[in-house]
């Protein structure tokens, strides 16, 4: 295999499949970028055999070819590499051995990077899609519903249908959510295409961020269910993931239907406050406790025997007093979820859950569990 290639692109080409190799992987196959040369084009690829992402490269193919390079030597590499163009060129020896070359293809600067790695058969990644199992789908709109949902996802709950977002597709609608047990998002869009989730699937966190770094600078994109796996391509990038296997639970249950108390809330003021009663909020908690007296809502937090904050700004609100506590962090994700120069938050009592609406946007909502007084 042999290759020129723009040292620039090949580098954006790294980043985005380095990201699903997990920093655990050592001198494995799985720490390996499949590199495919072949038709004027380079194809890079990477897997942990739950999620395969796969992107390519406008390159000159001298010698077509395939091998697999440790990503970590390789992305770090071409981010020190200063000539424009790159030559790469791999073969394997007597003994198996595959040693990747990496040179100036113009020869005006004396670099020569030598990397070994293993044959690229061995690693399985994505084969070509049938055009027939994907649609298209609107970039901008599914964005901007992982970044209002994906914050409640856990991260490593022994109940893995918590570890994602939950989506939901029939006549032109899509539904996000995302919980944790302890707090819940939801956000439903009307969009062109019925995406083929009328079942209900279960995309793993590591997907949805790796989706989300695909999606930011395209207009749209393909996407569909591939051997019972999540498959999307976005511009030149694939993303091949296993589903989470379960029963998501009845999210509809947890949401009030109704609260006997609505209080509007300025979004930056609430914002500056939270920001100022954080730094007291003793760890691991971080509780912030909320009193809302005639108009006016009193933060407090404390760190005991060594620090205390306190502050007020004023709310709408014509409900008897009442104290209610929240995780702190908790209140700050949903808080930066709200587009809205105000926040509408829905109560009973201390003990109940408490839910946050954007006056602007019907279609969402957010849910958070109170901690004990």
């Amino acid at each position: 295999m042999k290759f020129k290639v723009k040292t620039s692109d090949f580098q954006k080409a790294i980043s985005s499949v380095e990201g699903v190799i997990t920093v655990r992987e050592i001198k494995s196959i799985l720490s390996n970028i499949k590199v495919e040369a072949e038709d004027g084009k380079v194809y890079l690829s990477a897997t942990d055999l739950e999620i395969s992402i796969k992107t390519s490269v406008s390159a000159d193919t001298l010698e077509p070819g395939l091998t697999s390079i440790p990503a970590k030597q390789l992305s770090n590499t071409f981010k020190t590499i200063n000539f424009p163009e790159a030559l790469i060129a791999h073969n394997p020896d007597a003994e198996g051995t595959v040693s990747t070359v990496i040179t100036d293809s113009e020869k005006k600067k004396d670099f020569k990077m030598n990397i070994n790695g293993i044959e690229g058969e061995e690693i399985k990644t994505i084969s070509k899609v049938d055009d027939s199992l994907v649609v298209d789908f609107p970039c901008f709109t599914i964005s901007e519903m992982i970044k209002k949902t994906s914050y409640s996802v856990a991260l490593e709950d022994t109940r893995f249908v918590f570890n994602g977002l939950y989506v939901t597709s029939s006549e032109g609608k899509i539904s996000f959510v995302g919980t944790d047990g302890r707090r819940l998002a939801k956000i439903d869009r009307v969009i062109p295409n019925s995406l083929p989730f009328s079942k209900g699937v279960i995309i793993p966190h590591k997907a949805i961020k790796e989706i989300m770094k695909m999606i930011d600078s395209n207009d749209s994109g393909k996407i569909g269910i591939v051997d019972n796996q999540i498959y999307l391509k976005i511009g030149n990038v694939e993303l091949l993931c296993k589903l989470i296997d379960g029963n998501y639970p009845d999210y509809e249950a947890v949401i009030p239907k109704e609260s006997k108390n609505s209080v509007r809330i300025n979004k930056d003021e609430l914002q500056v406050a939270l920001r100022q009663a954080l730094i007291a909020a003793e760890e691991p908690s971080r509780q912030i406790r909320m009193t809302f007296s005639g108009n006016l809502l009193h933060i407090n937090s404390s760190t005991p025997g060594s620090t205390e904050v306190n502050v007020s700004i004023p709310v709408e609100y014509k409900g008897e007093e009442t104290s209610i506590a929240f995780k702190g962090d908790y209140l700050a994700d949903v808080i930066k979820s709200i587009d809205d120069p105000e926040i509408i938050m829905e109560f009973s009592s201390s003990n109940s859950p408490a839910v946050f609406k954007d006056p602007s946007d019907a279609q969402y909502i957010s849910v958070i569990m109170p901690m004990k007084l």
